[in-house]
């Protein structure tokens, strides 16, 4: 993996093309990698005139890897899981009015 010289002072990026993986050097900072990247991302950013915009708007959201961005997505979806199951819940035990579940005729009219 090569690093290139982007049209800026100093920053640098290297990609490898067959983990998709772009790594980015700013002066003063560790390198960046960043998961999933397409190759014509890496090609704009080392042919862009501004490359801090282009890495600020189309490299940087990507900065957490794929495999953190699975676990977020799992959560938020357990979370919704238990979020729908405690408003079932909550909605079955505001209709159930009497102790044994059975509604009268004239309840089931009326609403």
């Amino acid at each position: 993996m090569d690093w290139a010289a982007l049209k800026s002072k100093h920053v640098h990026a290297a990609y490898d093309a067959d983990s998709r993986d772009l790594h980015v050097k700013f002066p003063g900072s560790p390198p960046v990698k960043h998961a999933d990247i397409p190759p014509h991302v890496y090609q704009n950013l080392l042919e862009t005139s501004d490359p801090h915009f282009y890495y600020k708007y189309y490299v940087a959201p990507s900065r957490v890897s794929s495999a953190r961005r699975h676990q977020l997505s799992l959560s938020y979806a357990l979370k919704l899981a238990l979020l729908l199951a405690v408003s079932s819940l909550l909605m079955v035990t505001s209709l159930d009015q009497r102790p044994n579940g059975v509604f009268e005729e004239s309840e089931l009219r009326a609403n």
